[in-house]
């Protein structure tokens, strides 16, 4: 069977150390009479991460190795598998309202359920991997990165249930490189960085 992406990461996904920055494309020119700062911000905006898992045996190891070594040629999903649920009461199947390419406001609605989101709850649109950052009411949050596009009315949102899909981004190796370690006892030591594959 060909290889097709973006992959799925092998399950359970084991880690012991997850990390995501948020960046953003602006750049700042400050005068060197006043001090003072001009700021410009453009529409880019990503997830980096780094990921550690514990240490494996050989039969648990080889699963990521090889996950790892078909991802360096494509994309593959990935989550806060830390955080896979949300903070906010929110339940209801979840479409968008309104929500315009490079702005930052999300309004939804909300079909047979209730409650709101929390900030830092993750959310899902197409394949773009969002963060609530602010909460504005019961059907508009904020969020970060920007809105990738103007999405349809009606597309779906998702974001968590407990017995439903999780959200999760599109992403890439940081570098097509795969490296691991072997210790005593043939204990597997592995890691590597990821950057968002930005949907265009």
């Amino acid at each position: 069977m060909a290889i097709t992406y973006p992959l799925t990461p092998p399950s359970p996904f084991n880690l012991s150390r997850l990390s995501f920055t948020g960046v953003s494309a602006t750049s700042r020119n400050t005068s060197p009479f006043t001090l003072q700062t001009q700021q410009y911000n453009w529409p880019g905006q990503a997830w980096l991460g780094s990921v550690d898992c514990p240490p494996m045996k050989r039969a648990d190891a080889e699963e990521i190795v090889a996950f790892l070594l078909k991802a360096q040629r494509g994309t593959f999903n990935f989550q806060d598998y830390a955080n896979p649920f949300p903070r906010g009461t929110i339940t209801g199947t979840l479409t968008v309202a309104t929500a315009t390419a490079n702005g930052t406001t999300l309004t939804y609605t909300n079909t047979g359920g209730s409650g709101s989101f929390a900030v830092g709850d993750w959310l899902q649109i197409s394949t773009s991997y969002y963060k609530v950052v602010q909460v504005n009411s019961s059907t508009s949050v904020d969020l970060f990165p920007a809105l990738r596009k103007s999405y349809a009315g009606g597309t779906a949102i998702v974001y968590g249930l407990t017995s439903g899909a999780r959200a999760q981004g599109v992403f890439r190796l940081a570098s097509p490189n795969t490296e691991w370690a072997i210790g005593e006892a043939s204990i597997y030591g592995v890691g590597f960085a990821i950057i968002e594959d930005v949907e265009s």
